[in-house]
């Protein structure tokens, strides 16, 4: 819903082929666009690969499906056809795998390659399809000077160039200072979020070591501990874009709420998960009386509580854990 929101209200032209709303079977983005230029009608299409996670801040992951690209360009690429001189195909699918594509699917003309890390820097064509790479985190710009037959709209030359957006090229003096600005209102947004869960627990002087610590000498509850999801916590979080949310982070990572805790900046980004130290308090006070078991049992409940665990019973859920 937010992406079509955006869409709308500005005009952006998103297109996608093969993904697929899993409730409805409908295609969540229209199948393709036409524009026109110099009086040649230009069909523009996209596919994704389905091993590419779609993630969202919203929807489960199985909330959409993500067709193999193939069959669905067979398919599309001759009914577009009937409409446009030149087929464009943004491929979001590695370079590899746009090689295989465009050996099964014939009479696409100009196909643009996502998701790599690789510059195309020449002229490249595979089966009468001229290839080019956009390169990743805008790192490069990329020019391609096509010349096209104005009877049939096919590409008959290429002329590629790429430069590197390094230090060489100055920056916008306009641009740089709306960059620190964001910069500046993103450090002021996260602090003022950060003040409802203060790092005012446990103490400055002590440290939290981290799993590999324990590790060493207890090595059977780190089995455990590696086979349990309590060590994936942190991805769960990533994974639906939450993970500079400070009300998760308090529980999906290990300190976060305590002096010397969990952080983005190194090294207490190490910190991630729900790790040994999470429930048994900081290495640092390591204790050998038993202390650190009842500490460990009391912890469940700062985060397993009414609203984010409604269904806990420490019995049945330590059986998952049990070490």
């Amino acid at each position: 819903p937010f992406l079509k929101e955006m869409m709308d209200k500005f005009d952006l032209p998103f297109i996608n082929a093969n993904v697929r709303d899993a409730g409805t079977g409908e295609l969540i983005l229209p199948e393709y666009k036409i524009v026109e230029r110099s009086g040649i009608k230009y069909g523009i299409v996209s596919v994704m690969d389905p091993r590419h996670k779609i993630i969202t801040m919203s929807a489960t992951e199985d909330a959409f499906e993500v067709s193999d690209p193939i069959p669905v360009l067979r398919e599309l690429v001759p009914r577009l056809r009937q409409e446009v001189d030149t087929i464009v195909l943004l491929a979001h699918v590695g370079e590899q795998q746009t090689e295989v594509l465009l050996k099964e699917v014939k009479g696409i003309d100009i196909c643009v390659v996502g998701h790599t890390s690789r510059n195309i820097n020449a002229e490249r064509v595979i089966h009468d399809t001229a290839v080019f790479a956009s390169a990743f985190e805008g790192r490069y710009i990329g020019r391609a000077n096509l010349f096209v037959d104005d009877a049939d709209g096919k590409v008959m030359a290429i002329d590629v160039g790429i430069t590197a957006l390094n230090d060489k090229v100055a920056d916008d003096e306009q641009m740089l200072a709306r960059v620190e600005q964001y910069k500046q209102d993103l450090i002021d947004f996260k602090t003022a979020k950060r003040a409802a869960f203060p790092r005012t627990m446990g103490s400055e002087k002590e440290s939290f070591l981290g799993e590999r610590a324990c590790m060493s000498c207890h090595q059977e509850a780190w089995q455990v501990y590696l086979d349990s999801t309590h060590r994936s916590a942190f991805a769960t979080i990533r994974n639906k874009g939450q993970s500079f949310e400070p009300e998760c982070l308090s529980c999906h990572t290990t300190g976060y709420r305590h002096h010397n805790g969990y952080s983005d900046e190194t090294p207490f980004n190490k910190l991630a998960n729900v790790q040994c130290e999470a429930c048994h308090g900081y290495g640092s006070q390591h204790a050998r009386d038993g202390q650190w078991v009842q500490q460990a049992k009391d912890s469940c409940v700062m985060c397993h509580d009414e609203k984010n665990s409604p269904d806990f019973d420490y019995a049945t859920y330590w059986e998952k854990i049990k070490h």
